[in-house]
């Protein structure tokens, strides 16, 4: 069987490699209860109530500042760089070969990446002490119970010009991490809805003030998927609910989602992908599908080639004009682990995937987009990086103060216990 490039097909290997979509894919297949990452956040609050300090948990409007700790301190400056191989540790398919090499090449050391299935397996190996890596890319999501946990040391920005330079100032002095104390921006994306023109009414869409009621349209049965992940079709259903923070829904309202999900089993024969929007709908096989927008953006590659690519659309429900309903927004982040063994070169590294060509150029190849402050909308259609039917899925800057967006960070534990639970009830059938 052939793959496509970006299916990860390692012709030195002569096997698939496994991305983060995959894992999901596999856990789903064999049975494996998914998350377990509530059982992580729980030994971080447990090592914090011995330490009296709490998991620093913000949001858009109170924005946090991670603590520091004596016995972790950043880096001094105009140290010499360490000798390599620069260790990153990243999703797998999650950064361009192009820009590894570029950036090896800018540093004069070899890179060389290890990958990891899910985020609970990336932060076990890292609280273990049984890897060292010098680069990790976290999602903000859990950046606070990383940084509870010591799992990354904090960042010396000297190193790190372009963070100023070149980043949207949001995310320069992120919500979640202000003053940018141990992370730095990677990529964004959007989470919402990737149809076909050809099988799909836009109308049902983009005309509708609750647009997730098209995953409960009868008409479209047979043909419409959800993400296979819980923070993502629970968050759906919710807004779809009529809530608009999802982080603060009570255990009555999870349950109802949760419901309602159960619902679209008989009444839509629904299915739960990780690849749906991206591969399956390109390939016709479904019409209609919860989305990333870079999954979407990057799905205009994946069509046959006697297929036509703009028959797809993408619509985040919390930018609709006349909306009722919000939507998620998140970014992923780049940090450096606790104990790292070239963090001189680590903060370089950092610096140059910051730099606004070389975004770009990992942009080229990824599909997601970094917050890069010359990084447009314009740009992006002008120069032919997002064809104009995929506008929607570009990210702007004020899209994270749109009052209809929910800006997704990390669930405190009793809601991400509640939501797992719930999300296992929803795989099971109710």
């Amino acid at each position: 069987m052939a793959y496509h490039p970006r299916e990860n097909w390692d012709p030195r290997l002569r096997k698939r490699v496994y991305t983060r979509r995959d894992f999901l894919q596999r856990a789903a297949l064999l049975g494996v209860a998914l998350p377990a990452l509530p059982s992580l956040l729980a030994a971080c609050a447990e090592r914090d109530a011995e330490t009296g300090t709490e998991l620093a948990i913000g949001s858009p409007s109170n924005p946090v500042q991670q603590p520091l700790f004596e016995d972790n301190p950043a880096i001094e400056s105009g140290l010499p760089d360490e000798e390599g191989p620069l260790q990153l540790y990243n999703w797998a398919d999650y950064i361009n070969q192009d820009a590894v090499v570029a950036a090896s090449a800018a540093l004069g050391v070899e890179i060389e990446i290890t990958t990891f299935f899910n985020e609970e397996e990336a932060i076990q190996k890292l609280s273990s002490g049984e890897v060292q890596f010098d680069v990790w890319f976290p999602t903000s999501q859990v950046v606070p119970k990383s940084v509870a946990g010591q799992l990354l040391q904090p960042l010396n920005l000297e190193y790190i010009p372009n963070l100023e330079q070149y980043v949207w100032p949001s995310l320069a002095n992120p919500y979640y991490d202000q003053g940018s104390r141990y992370t730095v921006p990677y990529v964004l994306y959007s989470t919402g809805i990737a149809w076909r023109i050809d099988q799909v009414d836009s109308a049902d869409i983009e005309g509708q003030p609750n647009a997730y009621e098209v995953f409960w349209n009868e008409k479209y049965a047979g043909i419409t998927g959800l993400y296979d992940s819980y923070t993502d079709a629970v968050a759906m259903a919710l807004f779809r609910n009529g809530i608009a923070d999802p982080s603060v829904a009570t255990e009555a309202e999870v349950t109802a989602a949760a419901d309602s999900l159960i619902e679209l089993v008989d009444l839509m024969n629904i299915r739960y992908t990780i690849d749906g929007a991206y591969v399956q709908i390109p390939e016709g096989r479904m019409g209609l599908h919860q989305a990333w927008s870079g999954d979407i953006i990057n799905s205009q590659y994946y069509f046959p080639e006697d297929e036509d690519p703009t028959v797809i659309r993408y619509a985040w429900p919390a930018r609709i004009e006349g909306t009722t309903v919000n939507g998620a927004i998140s970014s992923d982040t780049m940090a450096i682990p606790f104990g790292a063994q070239r963090p001189v070169l680590a903060h370089k590294f950092l610096d140059f995937m910051l730099d606004e060509a070389n975004a770009l150029l990992n942009f080229e190849w990824l599909g997601y987009q970094p917050p890069q402050v010359g990084i447009n909308a314009d740009l992006l259609i002008t120069d032919g990086w997002v064809p104009d039917f995929l506008e929607p899925g570009i990210v702007r800057e004020e899209d994270f103060e749109l009052d209809t967006a929910w800006v997704q960070g990390q669930l405190d534990l009793a809601t991400e216990t509640l939501w797992a639970d719930q999300w296992n009830r929803v795989k099971s059938g109710g």
